[in-house]
């Protein structure tokens, strides 16, 4: 399930009530950025500008590292909103840990130079 438009901005003023800072502007500018670039080429512009809205969503929590993107997806999982909750999830691994097709997770080594 999915937020309408109405419902994702709405949930975004809510949060900011508990954690307002620049973290909402960011939200509000990746909502119109993963918009206008699924315009251009033919994807889902509502589902684009939702994620964008709300892939941060954790952060009515607090900004702690990595603790935004579980707060978030949990957020969302109550809310009924699966697939915004795999966003929330996905969208701030760190650059060393890769998701294999068996969903081990793997650390991804830098060769040496």
């Amino acid at each position: 399930m999915l937020p309408t438009k109405e419902e994702a901005v709405q949930i975004l003023i809510w949060a900011e009530e508990y954690n307002p800072g620049a973290w909402i502007s960011h939200c509000r500018v990746v909502a119109r950025v993963a918009e206008t670039i699924a315009l251009n080429y033919d994807f889902d512009a509502h589902k684009a500008y939702v994620f964008g809205l709300l892939h941060d969503i954790g952060r009515y929590e607090g900004i702690r590292e990595l603790h935004h993107i579980y707060a978030g997806y949990e957020l969302m999982q109550n809310k009924g909103y699966d697939q915004v909750a795999k966003i929330c999830l996905s969208h701030s691994v760190p650059y060393q840990i890769l998701v294999n097709t068996s969903k081990k997770m793997i650390v991804h080594k830098k060769k040496p130079r």
